[in-house]
């Protein structure tokens, strides 16, 4: 046996787990979608592609996908940029502030979803500023929450509010490793804060695999956004109507499971399941493309 074989030996032990873990569940499962199978119906006579084709069909469905794209793309977004605007704090702050500020910004990554969700509801966050805008302060102003305005952009904040300090910790490594020296030239030939943060910074920023990668990873997570939705059904008074304006592809999914008016149907959950992993998987690759042609 060759020494250069040797290497990949080892590897076979690791590549068959991996597919037992994570090939081996998928492939089950797109198995269990080319069924009838349902906790109501447990027989799995095949049915081949029909469960796929009454997806694609149905307007609750893409109404979701709707809902998903806009949180995950709008939620990312605004996580990297408050994740930029965090890190330029820090790291324009002296030795002690910049220890204050990364341990105060980095509790929300701690905090269950669910409870984020809890804590940017209307309860939380309007019932005191409309008293306040209302009565307090005599201005005739009322903030409605059912405005889909309003609740969209409360479930972006809640999740950026989580994961925007993963964003600033992966910014704050990028702006610390450019060199010292280009900003000194830069200020030698009398370029402002915003040239310097333009031309110098936010290149280097966007241009790092490191950021790549990290939004890339965000995004997919984003995809099965549930929590934060979920909490939202209740407050709006949709949590058991399927199509409600703010069920993403997750919270679609458990809705259909835990109401006994749909008979637990398992096969075409598992359908909805495989087809947002490959919308997920087609919107990475696409985006690690644009960002692969852009770096080179």
């Amino acid at each position: 046996m060759t020494n250069l074989k040797v290497p990949y030996i080892f590897l076979i032990p690791c590549l068959v787990i991996i597919f037992l873990t994570l090939v081996g569940p998928v492939l089950q499962s797109f198995l269990l979608s080319l069924s009838e199978f349902s906790l109501v119906n447990p027989s799995q006579a095949p049915v081949g592609f029909q469960n796929y084709i009454a997806l694609l069909s149905d307007s609750i469905f893409w109404k979701s996908i709707q809902v998903t794209l806009f949180l995950v793309f709008g939620s990312v977004v605004l996580e990297f940029v408050v994740g930029i605007f965090l890190a330029l704090l820090i790291t324009s702050s002296g030795p002690r502030a910049r220890s204050i500020f990364s341990s105060i910004f980095i509790i929300p990554i701690a905090i269950a979803p669910i409870v984020v969700g809890i804590l940017w509801s209307p309860n939380s966050v309007f019932d005191d500023l409309n008293t306040l805008l209302y009565y307090g302060l005599s201005l005739g102003v009322y903030i409605d929450t059912t405005r889909p305005f309003i609740y969209y952009s409360l479930i972006m904040i809640s999740d950026a509010y989580i994961w925007a300090p993963l964003l600033m910790l992966v910014t704050v490594a990028i702006i610390r490793s450019i060199p010292r020296e280009q900003y000194e030239a830069a200020e030698v030939m009398g370029a402002s804060s915003w040239t310097k943060f333009n031309k110098i910074t936010f290149p280097a920023i966007i241009s790092s695999p490191a950021i790549i990668v990290t939004l890339l990873l965000r995004m997919a997570d984003a995809f099965r956004m549930f929590e934060i939705p979920y909490a939202w059904n209740f407050w709006l008074g949709q949590d058991s109507e399927l199509g409600a304006s703010v069920d993403t592809v997750s919270v679609l999914m458990w809705k259909m499971f835990s109401s006994t008016m749909y008979d637990f149907p398992i096969a075409q959950i598992t359908t909805i399941a495989i087809v947002l992993l490959i919308m997920t998987l087609s919107i990475c690759a696409l985006v690690l493309k644009r960002s692969s042609s852009l770096l080179d």
